[in-house]
């Protein structure tokens, strides 16, 4: 494995950060950042912070994977599928950005859901034209 992480492998479906911010004026204004490379992005948004964001995401949804797994198995075995992903995913949310924003979560449980052939719960689906194959 490199040493340098390939933003290109960064899935386009993968959310990005909303910006946020106020700057005071007439005019209206842009927020950016500069990135080592240069250029300017969106706050969050620069290909390395991306990158971050979408390598954490895909951990968590790879350890939600498993800990959906044994609660099917477990202590949740009367629960459907659905709402094994529908519960965890809830607990995320009510983190409050611990593990990501809201979008990066659902783009999270949709590869849980993807990845169990189990279905998506509606609350858990991306907004912009997210399919659940």
């Amino acid at each position: 494995m490199s040493d340098t992480p390939d933003y290109a492998e960064v899935p386009a479906d993968y959310p990005y950060h909303p910006m946020h911010g106020a700057v005071s004026g007439y005019q209206p204004k842009l927020l950016l950042t500069t990135s080592a490379n240069g250029k300017f992005y969106s706050p969050g948004n620069a290909p390395h912070e991306r990158w971050h964001d979408w390598n954490y995401s895909t951990a968590l949804a790879s350890a939600m994977t498993q800990k959906c797994l044994e609660s099917k198995a477990g202590k949740r075995a009367h629960m459907s599928e659905a709402e094994i992903i529908l519960q965890y995913y809830q607990r995320a949310v009510k983190a409050n950005g611990r593990y990501g924003t809201e979008e990066q979560l659902k783009w999270a449980f949709t590869q849980v859901a993807r990845d169990l052939a189990w279905p998506l719960p509606e609350a858990c689906r991306l907004m912009v034209g997210q399919s659940t194959d």
